[in-house]
């Protein structure tokens, strides 16, 4: 009779046991599953409690520094409601990263540090990182956004993009993540350039190069706006400008019927070729110098006069695919990227006018536009290509 008790106890206890084992089998493939699906859509709710486990940034950027050491961030780890990202430095010496005061040691390969330190998410942080490399131990700034969608696909601070090439498509908005988009500004006769509004007074033009299709980004924002950290090197960024070099001889037309005297710093066109009156005789007086030609830029003087950006005209795209050969083609593209090049080391962005590209008279008008977003006159530049238009449509009857 002790027998056949012993026998029910043991195989009450190997079915206690068998059901244990499931039960512990089936939490960890839900955690698998879990786990996998975040990696896949990479998309969290940053205002919710989000799970343990990790994600991958929808996009990461950052700012600051001297330009020689990269940061990146593979990881972003969720821990009791804390977003915590793995930040690494492609270089070795770095010993520590401060965080809101507070030290955070890392670990060190040959050519990385890798540290994991608490974030806001969808927004700029800044952090110290303290590099042993120099003579001393020495700490240098930085401004990180660690970016990651909603869990519903909506960007938090921005339109879906249904279309890289948006100027070719018609379609959709340039999504800026950690912008929140507005609306698009429809241009009448335009063909090369777009305008998207975001909240904040930012807007982005978008201008496609005729000769190669190619489009570029423009930002323009005020001086004292704060933009999603790493912005600059995705797109050009213009704070509104009020120093400005300009080669272009339409724009410097507008900016003469604008009364935009005081934002003109300097010019790629001397006064004898000069056709706008008022900017000619302001060279004539010298009180706005000859900055060089569009291919020979005095960047001596951009320091000097404080130019904050810089327009280009069309000819020099023109130029470019007027040559006849290869080489000659290959020459004038490659002196203009050292020309942005040059540029950028002095923290000057380039804009390239377009307009002489459009195939007419209308289309060409519409990029006062863009210079009144540009130099913050938008209601005058709306009024002055109105005006324009008026006449033109007048003369046509």
């Amino acid at each position: 009779m002790k027998t056949g008790i012993r026998r029910k106890l043991c195989m009450s206890c190997i079915v206690v046991v068998f059901c244990i084992f499931i039960l512990i089998i089936a939490g960890r493939s839900d955690e698998v599953s879990s786990r996998n699906t975040v990696r896949e859509t990479g998309n969290v709710d940053s205002d919710q409690n989000h799970s343990k486990e990790s994600y991958v940034p929808d996009k990461f950027g950052f700012s600051g520094g001297t330009g020689r050491v990269t940061l990146s961030c593979p990881e972003v780890f969720i821990r009791d409601g804390q977003a915590y990202a793995s930040l690494v430095f492609d270089s070795g010496s770095y010993s520590y990263v401060k965080v809101g005061g507070k030290s955070y040691e890392g670990i060190n390969t040959e050519d990385t540090s890798t540290f994991e330190i608490p974030v806001q998410l969808n927004r700029n942080n800044t952090i110290v990182g303290c590099t042993t490399k120099m003579s001393a131990a020495h700490e240098i700034t930085y401004s990180i956004f660690v970016y990651i969608e909603d869990r519903d696909g909506e960007s938090s601070g921005s339109s879906s993009r249904e279309d890289s090439s948006l100027i070719q498509s018609g379609k959709g908005a340039y999504e800026i993540p950690g912008l929140i988009f507005s609306e698009e500004t429809k241009t009448e006769d335009a063909e090369y350039f777009r305008i998207f509004r975001y909240e904040g007074g930012i807007t982005c033009i978008q201008v496609k190069n005729p000769y190669d299709g190619e489009i570029q980004q423009y930002l323009i924002a005020a001086a004292d706006a704060e933009l999603p950290a790493g912005t600059e090197r995705e797109m050009t960024v213009i704070k509104r400008s009020s120093r400005a070099y300009v080669a272009s001889e339409p724009v410097l037309q507008w900016m003469d019927e604008l009364e935009l005297g005081e934002n003109l710093a300097l010019t790629g066109i001397k006064a004898e070729d000069c056709e706008a009156e008022t900017v000619r005789k302001r060279l004539e007086e010298e009180e706005v110098a000859f900055g060089g030609s569009y291919d020979e830029l005095d960047y001596k003087m951009l320091v000097k006069e404080r130019c904050d950006l810089v327009i280009m005209p069309a000819c020099i795209l023109t130029e470019a695919n007027g040559k006849e050969t290869e080489d000659a083609r290959m020459e004038m593209q490659e002196r203009y990227r050292e020309t942005e090049e040059y540029c950028r080391e002095l923290d000057i962005p380039i804009f390239g006018d377009l307009s002489s590209a459009e195939q007419t008279e209308k289309g060409r008008l519409e990029w006062i536009k863009a210079y009144g977003i540009i130099f913050d006159c938008e209601d005058s530049a709306d009024a002055l290509y109105h005006t324009v238009i008026d006449s033109i449509e007048a003369e046509e009857e």
